[in-house]
């Protein structure tokens, strides 16, 4: 335990504030606890290590996912950090820093969220604390001297200043609680504060959130201060800026440095939030951002120049593609990288998860031939990367689907040319027979009424196994749903994505599927039921993915649509008193109605528009549904209700309001 705290070289912290292992034995030098080497450049350091230490630094060095080898981390840190002038990165959304033993510092405020939505994430070092944790988050009574930490061991009078105990990736260094202000030891302050609300319909930056995506009410279940988004920053609530830092004067700064500083409370808990709050103070670029940490032992192996941005595409919208690589050509891996802004040209960092992803990338080749089905994931950078490599030169379509926070669902479609290798054009024609046979099993699609412009279509997808002609008994869902199905048109410009129908047994009520797992799914269906809506006639590829095993099967056929039907339409009367709601393409509007309690409520719902997930609406708790036809007003009435809130939705689930009663 001698030397926790470092005599560290006044002038540059950063080279020599590590606890290293002197241990010279070559074939465990990969495994030794603590840093195994420092290396200085001209602008940057390298520090690595295995990740592991004899010393417990608490909760903030757990990793969210746990794994089975040895690492070999390799943090690259800028040896000057500079305060940043303009607008300030974001976190990485795994590793935030280092600490002064070599191992990572995780972000454990974005590791799950409600109904892994990945709107209203839990706070998981408070949601581990029952009260009676201190500093590390673990009882005192359990832990042994050998086993205290760092920072239980700097917790435990503040008498002194605090150590250092590790480095953002911007450079800066981050301290124990205690520090000086204004020539006193005291105790470092968070300013962040729970915010004084009632109700979770809002983030923290103001926005307001569609009803699906509320977080949930403020109970002893939900207390506030569960969730990050309980929190907002107050100017002057406390010693440190909304970045959890300061300037001060530090022993190993006697001239002063910018530092980050852990935040505690009143009786020596961690406090909200911890070390960072969510952005770097200094500057940092997207990429130095990327380097900052890496696993030298993992089997991913970079892209070869993948921060040389070939082309950018969609710069001058709210959300954009920037492609990278070595060059844009078929047969090479390719970094395709989305990022999604705010009416105020800010990154959003949280889409909605819908159907356990937060970002569906669905890439088809301009004859249809070839499809495309993968998921970006967040980055540094607040973007969403993902890497591909396109069999064939030739020009593709890309179609983004994704739901940032208080929007509803959009869609945003990108054309891409590669050079390569060209194949022959396959032409489109519609299928004769609607039965395939692939891997041992038989696919039928099938409908009971004709494919036609304009009206709402149920069709049918069977899953047999050859065989014995039963359903195969190693089915599992594919993104929280028996099957997807995705649907182009031979221009490429009407592009559907749908989900099955699923009967509820609790209330026998017809609805979408929007659930993420086999358990609240059930047994696999005797056959998978689709509602979808056709905006033009024409031929459609149709793409049916489903999951056997740990294998997802993809499916294709081409159907073709008929011209629109153009039947007669009838008009309803709506009384004056009915409560007006429309349903389209962007879900219901207003999403959001006020009702008084105890009264009968009318609703008039108008469907106006061509829309998938705008078919049907359902209210779940009063095993309420109603078809909604295209062009027309459908009422509804609603028996009395208590204070509270009802939440409907769509029949897909997609799209979700609540009526408001008080």
């Amino acid at each position: 335990m001698c030397a926790l705290i470092l005599k560290a070289n006044a002038q540059e912290p950063l080279r020599t504030a590590w606890l290293t292992n002197p241990n010279p034995h070559a074939q465990t030098a990969h495994i030794r606890p603590e840093v195994h080497s420092i290396t200085t450049q001209a602008q940057t350091v390298e520090v690595r290590s295995a990740g592991i230490s004899l010393y417990y630094f608490g909760p903030l060095q757990t990793p969210a996912d746990h794994v089975e080898r040895i690492r070999q981390w390799q943090f690259t840190l800028p040896r000057f950090p500079t305060p940043q002038t303009g607008a300030h990165l974001s976190v990485r959304p795994d590793i935030v820093g280092v600490f002064v033993n070599g191992v990572p510092m995780y972000n454990q405020l974005t590791t799950s969220s409600y109904q892994g939505q990945n709107l209203w994430h839990f706070d998981s070092v408070a949601g581990s604390d029952d009260g009676t944790f201190v500093a590390t988050g673990r009882p005192r009574d359990e832990q042994h001297p050998i086993t205290w930490g760092l920072l239980e061991k700097l917790m435990r009078d503040g008498s002194a200043h605090s150590p250092l105990i590790g480095f953002a990736f911007d450079g800066y260094p981050i301290y124990g609680p205690w520090g000086m202000v204004e020539g006193k030891l005291r105790q470092m302050r968070s300013s962040y504060r729970l915010r004084q609300i009632k109700r979770r319909t809002h983030v923290p930056d103001g926005t307001p959130l569609t009803p699906g995506q509320y977080g949930p009410e403020i109970s002893a279940e939900f207390p506030l201060g569960g969730f990050v988004e309980d929190y907002e920053f107050s100017l002057g609530a406390g010693d440190l800026d909304k970045f959890n830092g300061r300037f001060a004067i530090t022993p190993e700064y006697p001239n002063g440095t910018y530092a980050y500083f852990l935040s505690t409370d009143g009786a020596g808990r961690l406090a909200f939030p911890y070390l960072l709050a969510g952005q770097y103070f200094g500057k940092l670029s997207t990429e130095q951002l990327t380097q900052a940490v890496r696993d030298v032992a993992s089997n991913d192996a970079p892209i070869l120049n993948e921060n040389k941005e070939l082309i950018r595409l969609g710069a001058s919208s709210q959300f954009e593609l920037r492609v990278k690589g070595e060059t844009l050509a078929a047969g090479q891996p390719i970094r395709l990288s989305f990022q999604a802004r705010d009416a105020d040209n800010q990154p959003i960092r949280h889409l909605e998860y819908v159907h356990e992803r937060p970002l569906h990338l669905l890439i088809v080749s301009d004859d249809l031939a070839e499809f495309e089905h993968i998921h970006p994931e967040l980055v540094a950078g607040d973007r969403y990367d993902v890497t591909h490599t396109f069999k064939h030169g030739g020009r593709y379509r890309l179609y983004a689907d994704f739901t940032p926070p208080g929007s509803a669902q959009r869609l945003e479609t990108f054309e891409l040319s590669l050079t390569g290798k060209l194949r022959a054009a396959i032409p489109l024609q519609a299928d004769e027979c609607w039965t395939k046979e692939r891997d041992g099993l038989q696919l039928t699609l099938t409908t009971k009424q004709p494919f036609r412009a304009g009206e709402d279509v149920e069709f049918g997808f069977a899953i047999r196994d050859k065989a014995t002609g039963k359903p195969p008994e190693n089915l599992t869902p594919f993104l929280g749903a028996w099957a997807h199905f995705v649907l182009i048109d031979e221009t490429k410009r009407s592009f559907i994505h749908a989900h099955p129908i699923e009967e509820s047994t609790a209330k026998n009520v017809k609805v979408h599927a929007h659930l993420h797992n086999a358990q609240s799914l059930g047994d696999p269906p005797s056959e998978i039921r689709v509602l979808t809506n056709f905006s033009k006639p024409g031929l459609y590829k149709l793409w049916a993915q489903f999951q056997r095993g740990n294998e997802v099967i993809t499916q294709p056929f081409t159907i073709r649509v008929a011209e629109v039907a153009t039947p007669s339409k009838a008009t309803i009367s709506i009384a004056s008193d009915a409560l007006k709601l429309q349903v389209g393409a962007n879900g219901f509007a207003p999403a959001s109605l006020s009702i008084p309690a105890g009264k009968p409520v009318r609703l008039a719902i108008t469907r106006d528009v061509e829309s998938n997930c705008a078919s049907r609406i359902v209210f779940p708790s009063l095993g309420i549904a109603r078809d909604l036809p295209l062009g027309t007003t459908t009422i509804i009435e609603l028996p009395a209700q208590p204070a509270g809130e009802l939440r409907f939705t769509c029949g897909m689930g997609m799209y979700k309001g609540a009526l408001v009663i008080h």
